[in-house]
């Protein structure tokens, strides 16, 4: 008997290899795409059908050239993500270098001498340009670049929708503010105003206050960061705000440190206040932006407090702070 020249056993390895290799062309389609060659090659050299092996192949191939592009594209996104400079530590007071926002155009230009009752650091340059930020939009005018121009001067440019009556505002606001300290409370009114002064005349609203605390009738009146409170306080400070030796963050806590000196006049005055009734047991911290804090006084306090809160940003805080404690001031031209 002539035996067959296709043989059985061949015939399984070939379709078992091809099976194989479609199955490999899925999960591994480089590798599926070369048992798949082998696969058809073996095929026709028995007479084997090719039909598993030729769909290997074509499978394989095509799965091969969309995982390629897939890495390509993959590797050239994450350079982009990864282009940019390297991050700044917090300690690094670095000039900003921001640019305009897509679709702003420049404006008006300020320049504005920064000088300071103790040494004048990176740290502090940072500090203002925080809450010049800060105060800018706060008081609802554009700015869009905030730069050290040498060591105790920043430049400011704003926005072009800000009028020049906003700007010269801003300026006169930095260079001369009604109130810095720390207060005793007076008053407390609602935002909307119209509280009688005793003179006949009333208190304004927050609204009017936008560019930072304002004198009215021998009187300060600020206002708080959410616009929802305003504060009539005396014409002069207990405290003056270079009485902060040192502040400190950690996490949503501020700690602020007296110096000696102002350490004795504060426990006697929150000796005073724990015992008044409202506002006199208020003691309110003001800067040129308006109320940085006007607590409830419970106790007497040494030199050593904290300002905490959920909703607290406190490194604007801490900036704010800095800027009392080293009794610094703007002078805008």
């Amino acid at each position: 008997m002539t035996d067959s020249p296709y043989s059985p056993s061949r015939d399984t390895r070939s379709s078992t290899l091809s099976i194989v290799a479609l199955a490999l062309a899925i999960i591994l389609p480089l590798v599926g795409f070369v048992l798949g060659l082998l696969a058809r090659a073996k095929s026709k050299a028995s007479g084997s059908p090719t039909v598993v092996a030729n769909t290997a192949v074509v499978i394989g191939a095509l799965l091969s050239a969309v995982w390629t592009i897939a890495i390509v594209l993959l590797v050239g996104f994450g350079g982009v993500l990864s282009g940019g400079p390297a991050p700044r530590t917090p300690d690094t007071a670095a000039p900003s270098e921001s640019t305009p926002p897509s679709g702003s155009e420049s404006g008006d230009e300020l320049v504005i001498e920064v000088t300071s009752e103790r040494e004048l650091d990176s740290a502090t340059l940072a500090a203002a340009r925080t809450a010049l930020s800060f105060y800018a939009e706060n008081a609802g005018v554009e700015m869009v670049d905030i730069t050290e121009t040498n060591a105790d001067t920043l430049a400011v440019t704003f926005g072009a929708d800000a009028t020049s009556t906003d700007v010269d505002a801003f300026a006169r606001a930095v260079s001369t503010p009604a109130a810095e300290g720390f207060y005793a409370v007076d008053a407390v009114h609602p935002a909307t105003g119209g509280a009688d002064l005793g003179d006949g005349s009333t208190t304004p609203p927050c609204d009017a206050l936008r560019f930072g605390p304002m004198t009215v009738e021998e009187h300060v009146l600020a206002c708080d960061e959410a616009m929802v409170t305003q504060l009539l306080l005396p014409s002069s400070a207990r405290l003056v705000g270079n009485a902060i030796a040192e502040v400190e963050v950690s996490g949503d806590v501020v700690a602020v440190t007296l110096s000696d000196a102002a350490a004795e006049e504060f426990a006697a005055w929150t000796r005073e206040a724990s015992d008044a009734t409202a506002p006199g047991n208020q003691i309110a911290l003001v800067d040129f932006i308006g109320v940085i804090s006007a607590p409830t006084v419970a106790e007497e306090l040494a030199g050593e407090f904290q300002i905490s809160g959920a909703t607290l940003d406190a490194e604007l805080l801490a900036a704010r702070l800095q800027l009392l404690s080293s009794g610094v001031s703007f002078t805008a031209r």
